[in-house]
């Protein structure tokens, strides 16, 4: 278990993409945490990242940021990004901030990978 101040960046493979699971809050703080977890995997060749937000407790700008730069990048070199399991109070962030309108959301990870 994480304390409310800590990030784990957990990933699993499947077939049609990887699956980038933060764990915690994302802050300005340790926003490289979730930044080097995704370089990690789009180095290694992956385009498809599904991230799976079920246990994220709470995201700031800068994660937001990280989130929608890595969506923008990995679209521009033919790759894609789904988002999912968003909890009630990280919905409203990306509502608010407008990421609903522009990232590609699903409420499960499975809809989410069959959207790949």
């Amino acid at each position: 278990m994480t304390s409310e101040h800590t990030l784990l960046v957990q990933t699993e493979r499947s077939d049609k993409a990887i699956i980038v699971c933060p764990v915690g809050r994302v802050d300005g703080h340790n926003v490289k945490i979730l930044e080097n977890a995704i370089r990690e995997q789009t180095e290694a060749g992956e385009q498809n990242l599904v991230f799976d937000l079920t246990d994220l407790n709470y995201i700031s700008s800068a994660g937001l940021w990280v989130l929608l730069g890595t969506a923008r990048r990995l679209q521009a070199e033919g790759g894609a990004t789904r988002f999912c399991g968003l909890t009630e109070p990280i919905a409203h962030v990306f509502e608010i901030s407008g990421f609903t309108d522009i990232l590609a959301m699903y409420d499960s990870r499975g809809e989410a990978l069959s959207s790949l």
